[in-house]
């Protein structure tokens, strides 16, 4: 039984590909976006510091222009009053120069020589996001802040008014997001939580407002790590990260060939898992000594004489050869800085791969006969008072139950390694002949039985992941 640890693909690591991304138009911070509205994130964040704060802090969505400069980005998050998340960025701000809110004094601040200053992106996000509904949010806009700020989940009372609402979020000092408002606050009115003074604020003659809580300044990345998130879902990855997403059911696709080179470090194995295409090429190449691998994978099935896998005139002239779905080289040369370059071919049809897993080999021990493979259907199937079915088709994911025999000089090492990567997903390589016995995912349970004086017994089994 062999595995391949993998390697988490980055964004630095990829150095080519002929998979465009283009699936959705780009989010942008600016935008007003409405339940039902799909966009991607290929952009990422960066991190612009000051030595100067403003006065007010920025709120997510602001432009903030270099007054020397005139280049702008939108501010995304407050990390630190001098350390703000930001995407969208036009250009190089000029060093010593005002940056901020245009015409907004409070939010203008002048930096020192050495500021303002922009760490890059270093790990993209390179994911689908699609606007969730979630009625019931307003924007509740003060004149004047309470001296501490409030939380999320506290109740918030109008003093006068008696009216009350749910914190869900701090925007600004001055904006919050709200929910479950009971009725109209009354203008000029003390606001806050009830006999806690550095709760409660005194609004001026104009405030508090309320207002429908628009979707616009709300990063998708941001919002899906909440607990319970406002204003997205994740979709998937897009089609060119699919690849290397970790999620086998989701495929990239391109007519006819899908290429990629990536520089992963130091790795040993590659899997390609959920395939539809006639061949895999793979080449390695080290800047020092040059080409080092090149290898051809054909995954149109063939019998025992290579002769292609079609039964009958039928298959013949109007149907495909069947082809392995999921296939692994296990004799990469561990170079540290070699380029893998692969092509995925499927000539005038539609190339498919929904996962590529690169990272270093190991070999547990050596399998017996007797290895049992099945499949988790996750299809949903529901019956009608009259007993009419409808099916729902689903994924599926492999399982794989093996028996091993194990040298006991090996026995302690085994165990260490299988604790080490227990709820890890791996890839597991029971044959490399058989697609069957290549599943990626993670084991369920294993046990080593101590039976004799030089050897053990140890059974696996293999839970796969969609």
């Amino acid at each position: 039984m062999k595995i391949i640890i993998p390697t988490i693909i980055t964004d630095a690591m990829l150095v080519s590909s002929d998979v465009a991304e283009t699936d959705y138009d780009e989010f942008a911070m600016a935008t007003s976006y409405s339940p039902g509205n799909i966009v991607m994130d290929t952009t990422g964040v960066e991190v612009l510091t000051l030595d100067v704060a403003p006065a007010t802090d920025w709120a997510p969505g602001d432009l903030l222009t270099g007054q020397t400069s005139g280049e702008t980005c939108r501010a995304v998050a407050r990390l630190t009053s001098l350390t703000y998340q930001v995407r969208e960025r036009t250009g190089d701000y000029t060093l010593d120069e005002s940056i901020g809110v245009t015409g907004t004094g409070a939010k203008i601040a002048d930096q020192g020589a050495a500021h303002p200053t922009i760490t890059a992106a270093t790990d993209k996000v390179h994911k689908i996001y699609e606007v969730i509904a979630n009625s019931g949010l307003e924007l509740l806009t003060l004149d004047v802040a309470p001296a501490t700020p409030w939380l999320p989940n506290w109740t918030i009372t109008g003093q006068t008014s008696m009216v009350t609402c749910k914190i869900v979020e701090l925007i600004t000092s001055l904006t919050y997001i709200i929910k479950t408002r009971t009725g109209p606050f009354a203008l000029d009115e003390v606001i806050g939580v009830t006999g806690t003074g550095v709760l409660l604020a005194d609004q001026g003659a104009a405030h508090p407002t309320v207002a429908t809580a628009s979707n616009t300044g709300n990063y998708p990345p941001t919002d899906v790590a909440r607990d319970t998130p406002l204003w997205w879902k994740e979709v998937s990855s897009t089609n060119r990260w699919k690849a290397f997403d970790l999620k086998v059911g989701s495929q990239v696709s391109q007519a006819d060939l899908i290429s990629f080179s990536i520089a992963p470090g130091m790795i040993e194995a590659i899997a390609f898992l959920n395939l539809d295409a006639s061949s895999i090429t793979v080449t390695m190449t080290d800047p020092v000594e040059g080409l080092v691998y090149d290898e051809t994978i054909n995954l149109v099935m063939t019998d025992s004489r290579g002769i292609s896998l079609i039964y009958d005139w039928y298959s013949y002239f109007f149907g495909t050869a069947p082809k392995t779905m999921d296939a692994v080289k296990l004799d990469l040369l561990p170079y540290l800085s070699a380029t893998v370059a692969i092509a995925i071919s499927n000539p005038d049809l539609t190339a498919k791969v929904g996962g590529i897993v690169v990272g270093l080999a190991g070999d547990l021990g050596t399998s017996r006969y007797g290895t049992t493979l099945s499949i988790t259907d996750y299809s949903k199937k529901t019956a009608d008072a009259d007993g009419n079915f409808s099916i729902t088709k689903k994924a599926y994911s492999k399982r794989m139950s093996v028996p091993m025999r194990l040298s006991n000089s090996v026995r302690d090492e085994v165990f260490r390694v299988l604790a080490q990567y227990r709820a890890t997903a791996l890839v597991w390589v029971n044959s490399e002949d058989y697609a069957s016995e290549i599943v990626f995912g993670f084991y369920k349970d294993f046990s080593i039985v101590v039976k004799y004086l030089t050897y053990s017994d140890c059974n696996l089994e293999i839970e796969g992941i969609t």
